[in-house]
């Protein structure tokens, strides 16, 4: 297996893991927007959900070098 070959998948093993944490924080954050919680508890699930977001965000975008 060359580096070439191992890069690429390492990219697209990023890419599938960035798309499923955005998946989940973008359920997670409707789930909460839908819903009637406890104001702290749903606060610090919002805060969990924006993370996901971001990160998944971040990992969709960047390419490992």
């Amino acid at each position: 297996m060359g580096k070439e070959e191992t890069e690429a998948r390492l990219n697209f093993l990023t890419k599938i893991i960035g798309l499923i944490m955005l998946m989940i924080g973008l359920f997670l954050e409707y789930g909460i927007m839908t819903t009637t919680m406890y104001p702290p508890l749903a606060g610090m699930f919002q805060m969990i959900a924006i993370l996901l977001i971001v990160v998944g965000t971040v990992s969709l975008i960047v390419k490992i070098v």
